[in-house]
């Protein structure tokens, strides 16, 4: 009885993967191919042939949607599943892009393919204050403070002791 159930296992699990293997074996590739200050270019393979696609860039720091629109741009994939684009965007101050590619059926998404990029485009945000001039001062005052207390209190110690 239980050598039945362990064949009627296997053969369960050997036509599970038998139907998904096909899925999974789909090549799916995303890359960005270029950045610079305006724009981040991506190029994407084994994509749903002829079919719409939305194509999103973000700044992995915050999440923020970079495309000029603020919403998921869309595309569509030729014949042989590929897809080409330049997506206009404000990069200053972006370090690190995340882009990725949707598909939409109703109302699901599934996410394609994703991908990252360095955009080293102008300074950081500077946080904090512009000058230190009062916390330098006080932090200096703190220790001529502190220096004098030790300083007196050996010399009190010094006299102390006959």
């Amino acid at each position: 009885m239980r050598r039945r159930a362990a064949t009627m296992i296997v053969l369960g699990l050997g036509v599970a993967l038998t139907f998904a293997l096909p899925a999974a074996a789909a090549p799916k590739d995303l890359r960005v191919t270029s950045t610079n200050c305006g724009s981040v270019a991506v190029v994407a393979e084994g994509m749903p042939a002829s079919s719409d696609l939305l194509l999103l860039a973000r700044d992995l720091a915050d999440g923020k949607v970079l495309n000029t629109s603020g919403k998921p741009m869309a595309v569509k994939s030729n014949a042989s599943g590929m897809v080409s684009s330049v997506v206009h965007a404000n990069l200053q101050s972006v370090r690190t892009v995340d882009v990725s590619i949707w598909t939409k059926q109703g109302e699901t998404l599934t996410m394609q393919a994703k991908d990252t990029a360095a955009a080293n485009c102008g300074p950081l945000p500077i946080t904090g204050s512009d000058g230190i001039g009062w916390e330098l001062a006080f932090a200096v005052g703190l220790l001529l403070v502190g220096g004098t207390a030790l300083w007196l209190g050996r010399r009190e110690s010094a006299r102390a002791t006959p």
